[in-house]
């Protein structure tokens, strides 16, 4: 008798059937020769955020995301593939959705306002292989985008919905009442030993025996009298797809509110998606994406919300915030200046911003092999800003208790300012590939296309000030100031690109891309406008080989694969700078403000003049990047990818510094320089599936250097302050002294090289003293020292750009639960502390108080302590904190970026309801954080110096339906 044998078809956990969308078209995962990385639906929809960047932090190696903000509406994180690609031009990637280019400025933030919901796919691309086809715009990369379309028959209806409350992972913690009087008393002996106190031993005794009354014994937590926004975020989410044998359609709205810390600070959003498909006949398909979204964004009108957390940092604790009434205390501040009066009651700046997208397709396929598409597209974005700013009461103490005065109205001025922009984006493009195959073994694909970009700005602004009723904020009530102005700009771009796809046997692959481009950005007259671009890449499938059957058991699948190719980059900023530009100062009595207006019979005239150089001559940025990778298959239930790389970038569009025989015009921008970025990566995949278990775990590791080699001829260096470029170091790296930790006593002082012309006087009340910073010599001929401590010992001290950059991510499933667990974190990189987050009693711009960190400082008990002497001001105060190492520490960390914990109801329990799929799930994101960054700042932001909107540890419940 016949044995009986059950098989069963397992999905290939390695998915190299997938298809992958690629520049202008799509290839099989398994034949691709350059370097892409393709997330799905389900690894961009685990986390619960308010803009879709943050989903791509950690999920592909090389692509470093960055979040510096939680601020609603500005939160989204930058994305740099591969590293910095420019030193002053723009460093994000192409972004490409449902086969528009998005224009530059804009691509990213299209992105953010994406539903992931909505979203089908994300494939990056990251070597010129892949690249190149985009050929001007791609020099940092591409990432193209494709939104759900409708792909079963019949209706279906989802709900996807989440509800979070937001927290700040991190702040610093100011002192208290009490400690701020005492310290500041310190500060006041160590700048000056005979000097009187600042705050007299009995105010100190009295706030140590009473309790704070919000009167004569002040102690005000600027934090918790700030922070009392919601912080509630939310997402709703309805989609509709319906398919058939010729009309199919997908649409999707989404209704997203996102409240911030502060009052006056919240984002809203409407987003409609309608992706419609139409089969006219067997040959000819019609397909559309319409996208509309309108935007609301909301702050306090008369600081940012970065600065008036700044203020609920670093203000004193004696200070009255909140007086009962309604009312606001001047928070000690000689300008009366309350940060809680900033965000409630003097007025916000509402931004209201509609975009529309359309886009129309016709694809032909008049025989086998042959698909011919033509399309249109047209993106317009009108932003609406109207920020009103009104005056609000001040209070102070009174004569009895109890008793408050009203001592003046801030900011003293109301005023109504109003911007309105039209931005339209137009492209028309086509293509037509070919594929074919002769007897069997060799297979060709052939594309070539074109397309035309047309991008044209337009702004309106107007001003007045003197509004009489602050609850009629309407230009024609203001009285005084008035003022408005007006602009226009464009952007032309053309190409023609071609692509010829070859493969022996699916064994050996041969890809070529070529381009050539035009930019209206440069100079028609000197034929500088074209530039021609291409890769060449190669792979082998090496499992095919005969002489690797005996391997297959263990190696499923082999693939080397190699690349070489260029780019270029004409995203520089302004759209004329190759040219001279006449300027016209304000009309007005403002007499020759810019040296435009000539001065004839006594009257200032209005004029203009040519105050800008041209460079007629100025081009493109070129990339040129080498690749070698391999993806391996083996032992059933492991795969990895591991890529190695060296991308060049010549040609660097850098300011030329004129002398001053010039006459003053502005500096050109002209092509020199060079640098580099090289770097690795290797991605480790585990899946497999244990009886009722799943699992699908992913390793990712990742590591760039970024090396500028030589800059404008003339020109040392970019940049000032705590921040330089130069060659031979990072770009933007941390610039300043070598610390060597305090000055250990009188003898030591003495015997020290003079710190920035102050040498040892021991009778001066400013100069070097014990506890003061010191600093190492080393600039002297030969590197040997010179005896001083001057400008002159500064060098490369750090670099903020993220290194070793590593992810796991873990999907666990039993049964109807299902568990995912995600970390990400970086192996490598440093942050400076500077103004109000490293200097006690320090601001600039108000009247402060110190942190809980500055407690830590030095004494001769405290010698090894993280601050020098409590000073408040003074030659050694500049000097202790001036850009150092001193300041520089480690922000590597580790952080559970995101957990989520799901569960699918039995079809037993929703089959009656009719209802498909229900999924209840609860997660949380920026958990827990190891790190040994300063405390009180997140380690992911840079330059710690306390003006920041804190990124937002979150807690979300939602529920996902499919009917």
């Amino acid at each position: 008798s016949a044995e009986e044998m059950s098989i069963a078809l397992t999905k290939d956990a390695n998915n190299l059937a997938d298809i992958v969308v690629v520049g202008y078209g799509t290839q099989k995962r398994a034949n691709l020769t350059g370097s892409v990385v393709t997330l799905n639906n389900a690894s961009i929809t685990r986390r619960q955020v308010s803009s879709a960047s943050q989903v791509l932090q950690g999920l592909a190696a090389g692509v470093t995301i960055q979040q510096q903000s939680g601020k609603p509406g500005a939160d989204g994180a930058s994305i740099r593939i591969r590293g910095e690609s420019s030193i002053l031009g723009n460093s994000t990637p192409l972004f490409v959705i449902d086969g528009i280019q998005m224009p530059t400025g804009t691509g990213l933030d299209a992105f953010n306002n994406l539903d992931p919901n909505v979203i089908e796919s994300v494939n990056i691309l990251k070597d010129a292989a892949s690249t190149s086809i985009y050929g001007n715009r791609a020099s940092a990369g591409v990432v193209v985008v494709k939104t759900k379309r409708a792909t079963k028959k019949g209706i279906q209806i989802g709900y996807n919905n989440f509800i979070t409350k937001q927290s700040f992972t991190a702040i610093p913690k100011r002192v208290g009442a009490i400690d701020h009087m005492e310290l500041s008393n310190t500060a006041a002996l160590n700048q000056n030993p005979a000097g009187a106190l600042i705050f007299p031993l009995a105010t100190i005794n009295k706030y140590k025996t009473t309790a704070a009354n919000n009167f004569d014994v002040v102690d005000t937590d600027w934090q918790k009298e700030l922070f009392t926004n919601s912080g509630l975020m939310q997402n709703h989410n309805i989609q509709f797809s319906s398919g058939g044998e010729r009309v199919n359609i997908f649409g999707s709205f989404t209704y997203f509110n996102q409240e911030g810390l502060i009052q006056n600070n919240s984002f809203k959003k409407y987003d409609v998606r309608f992706n419609p498909e139409f089969k006219l006949n067997d040959k000819l398909t019609l397909n559309a994406v319409l996208g509309y979204t309108n935007n609301t964004t909301i702050n306090p009108s008369t600081g940012t919300a970065e600065f008036i957390i700044k203020q609920a940092i670093g203000l004193p604790a004696i200070g009255i915030g909140r007086i009962s009434g309604g009312r606001f205390g001047t928070a000690a501040q000689s300008n009366n200046r309350n940060p809680i009066a900033m965000a409630e009651a003097t007025g916000n700046s509402n931004t209201e911003g509609n975009t529309l997208l359309t886009r129309v397709g016709l694809n032909y396929r008049p025989i086998k092999g042959l698909d011919v598409e033509v399309s249109w597209a047209r993106e317009k974005r009108n932003p609406y800003t109207k920020t009103f700013i009104k005056n609000v009461d001040i209070y102070n103490i009174g004569n009895s208790i109890g008793n408050y005065d009203k001592v003046a109205v801030w900011p003293g001025v109301t005023r109504l300012s109003e911007t309105w922009r039209n931005d339209l984006y137009r492209v028309y493009a086509g293509q037509a590939s070919y594929d074919f195959k002769i007897k069997n073994d060799h297979t060709f694909k052939i594309m070539a296309g074109a397309q035309q970009e047309l991008t044209t700005n337009y702004f309106l602004n107007a001003s007045r000030e003197g509004f009489i009723n602050p609850n009629q904020p309407f230009l024609n009530l203001g009285s005084a100031n008035i003022q408005n102005n007006a602009g226009a700009n464009e952007l032309a771009l053309v190409g023609f690109f071609g692509r010829v796809n070859y493969g022996y046997k699916d064994r050996y692959l041969l890809e070529i891309n070529g381009r050539r481009d035009g930019s209206s950005r440069f100079s028609q007259v000197k034929d500088k406008q074209w530039g021609n671009f291409g890769s060449a890449s190669a792979a082998w499938i090496f499992t095919k080989e005969s002489f690797f059957e005996g391997l297959t058991k263990y190696i499923n699948f082999g693939k080397l694969r190699a690349s070489y190719g260029a780019n270029g980059n004409q995203n520089i900023g302004g759209n004329y700078v190759f040219d001279a530009f006449y300027q016209q100062s304000n009309y007005g009595n403002i007499p020759n403000i810019n040296g435009t207006n000539p001065y004839f019979n006594n009257l200032n005239t209005l004029g203009v003049a040519l105050l800008q150089f041209a460079n007629p001559d100025l081009s493109w940025e070129t990339s040129r990047q080498f690749n070698v990778g391999v993806d391996v298959s083996f032992l059933k239930h492991f795969s990895i990818t591991a890529d190695v790389y060296n991308r060049t970038l010549k040609d660097m569009i850098l300011l030329r510094t004129l002398p001053a025989s010039a006459g003053g015009l502005s500096d050109p921008f002209v092509n020199a320089g060079s640098m580099q970025n090289k770097g690795w990566e290797v991605s480790l995949n585990y899946k497999n599936k244990i009886k009722n278990w799943s699992f699908d775990g992913t390793f990712m590791l990742a590591d760039v250097r970024n090396r500028v080699d030589n800059l404008v001829a003339g020109l040392p260096f970019i940049g000032s302050g705590s921040l330089r470029t130069q060659a031979g170091s990072a770009v933007n790296s941390y610039f300043g002294l070598q610390s060597i930790g305090y000055y250990s006593d009188s003898n030591d002082v003495k015997n020290s090289p003079t710190l920035y012309g102050s040498g040892w006087n021991p009778s001066a009340t400013i100069g070097p003293k014990p506890g003061d910073v010191k600093y190492a010599d080393v600039s002297g001929i030969d590197g040997k020292p010179d005896g001083k401590i001057d400008d002159n010992d500064r060098a490369i001290i750090g670099n903020r750009f993220p290194r070793m950059e590593y992810s796991v991510n873990l999907n666990i499933g039993y049964k109807n639960f299902d568990l995912n667990i995600f970390g990400q974190g970086v192996g490598k990189r440093d942050n400076f502390l500077s103004g109000t987050g490293a200097v006690p009693f320090q601001a600039g711009d108000f009247i402060p108080s110190l942190l809980e960190i500055h407690k830590n400082y030095w004494t001769p008990e405290n010698r090894n302590a993280d601050f020098p002497r409590l000073l408040a001001g003074g030659g050694s105060y500049t000097n202790n904190f001036r850009t150092s190492t001193k300041f520089i520490r480690s922000a590597a960390y580790f952080r559970f970026k995101n957990i989520n914990l799901g569960y699918t109801l039995p079809t037993s329990i929703i089959k009656k309801a009719k209802i498909n799929n229900v999924r209840l799930f609860v997660s949380g994101q920026n958990l827990i954080t190891f790190t040994k960054a300063w405390n009180g700042f997140d380690p992911e932001i840079n330059d710690a110096n306390a003006e920041f909107y804190p990124l937002m540890r979150t807690y979300t419940a939602g529920v996902n339906i499919t009917f």
